[in-house]
């Protein structure tokens, strides 16, 4: 996937979620909407950004050196980078306090990435 595609999957994944895109260092440009036809206003670069991380979790959860051969895991980079995206923005006061809160949209999309990549995840057992 090249990085328009991937700017646009996830958006496609985030409720009424837009994209600005940063014409100079300080200035956004901002779109034809007003904040009331929008929920969040992200830029591209950012969801590259946690497109990145998203990819460094998975490989992480899957122990894998690359997904070279894991045909999901596109669709599961998508889901885990908007998951992660939503849970920046989502602001939730017990997120410190703790671990009861109910799963929210941005987990949930997590939780499925990590269910898609789950099949392809090695395991490493150790005997001391």
């Amino acid at each position: 996937m090249d990085d328009e595609d991937i700017v646009r999957e996830v958006l496609f994944k985030l409720d009424n979620w837009i994209l600005s895109d940063v014409d100079n260092e300080d200035n956004l440009i901002d779109s034809e909407y007003n904040d009331l036809e929008y929920n969040k206003k992200v830029s591209s670069e950012e969801i590259l950004d946690f497109y990145k991380s998203a990819t460094d979790y998975a490989l992480s959860y899957t122990q894998l050196p690359n997904f070279d051969n894991v045909p999901v895991s596109d669709t599961a980079l998508i889901f885990w980078t908007a998951g992660l995206l939503w849970r920046k923005y989502d602001i939730r006061p017990n997120d410190q306090i703790d671990e009861s809160y109910s799963v929210g949209y941005g987990d949930s999309l997590i939780i499925q990435a990590k269910e898609m990549l789950k099949p392809y995840k090695k395991y490493n057992f150790n005997i001391f």
